[in-house]
């Protein structure tokens, strides 16, 4: 099993490709990066990070897309507070709260199991449910078949139905290293402990395997920051974020 220090490492590594320098070298100040990477498509999300910044108590890390080099250069020189200011009055950017595995709170997972490739059915009627936005039509019984065999999907039955599920996304880096867990609980049965125990299982089981478990979402979901910290996550820095459709 990854001891602490090993998965701190390898979490810093997983964001500092987002960043395109090694953030063990970023302790303090403002550092830049221009860099074609952040034009490519973004396995798991399917867009660019154009722009990416991530923000560390006493240090600013900023990697842009070439074609965002003039802005960069503008913005030489000022403190990460001036710099973060003109990335957010100049472009949409999102920010996200990124988290790193302190170690496991959780010794009770409940009823929450692995999903085998038998759930298939029981899945594909929770995610219709869950994302009635979403078409599942073409790539979701490959993704899950693909994702249970490797005994990284965890979800919570209740008479039969799922009614939480911890997904596993693709990863842009270090994929046989590093995995996100997303979560997913319906809306009648939140605030109940079952997001947490198929979370806590999910990530339980990823560090049986030897992989790094990582965790993040949008900096105003406290929520969802109070559930990872729960299971053993903590604040590890803030990633402001302009992502772009693919071209």
């Amino acid at each position: 099993m990854l001891s602490e220090t090993e998965r701190f490492s390898i979490t810093e590594a997983f964001y500092g490709c987002f960043c395109g320098m090694d953030l063990r070298e970023v302790q303090s100040g403002v550092h830049f990066a221009c860099t074609e990477e952040r034009n490519a498509v973004l396995p798991g999300y399917g867009s660019r990070f154009s722009i990416y910044a991530l923000a560390r108590k006493g240090s600013l890390a900023v990697a842009c897309a070439p074609q965002y080099a003039p802005f960069l250069e503008r913005i030489k020189g000022k403190t990460p507070e001036a710099v973060l200011a003109a990335l957010e009055s100049t472009f949409p950017i999102a920010r996200q709260q990124l988290m790193v595995f302190h170690g496991e709170r959780l010794s009770d997972f409940g009823s929450a199991r692995l999903l085998c490739p038998a759930d298939y059915p029981q899945f594909e009627a929770f995610f219709r449910e869950a994302h009635p936005g979403a078409d599942p039509t073409g790539w979701l019984q490959a993704y899950f078949d693909e994702k249970s065999g490797r005994g990284i999907l965890a979800g919570t039955f209740l008479d039969g139905r799922l009614i939480s599920a911890a997904d596993a996304p693709d990863m842009p880096y270090l994929p046989d290293r590093i995995q996100h867990t997303g979560i997913a609980t319906l809306p009648a049965y939140r605030r109940m402990g079952y997001g947490t125990w198929t979370a806590g299982l999910a990530v339980h089981h990823l560090l049986e395997l030897g992989i790094c478990p990582q965790w993040e979402c949008n900096a105003d979901n406290i929520a969802s920051i109070a559930l990872a910290e729960k299971i053993g996550f903590r604040k590890y820095g803030v990633a402001y974020i302009l992502e772009e459709t693919a071209r």
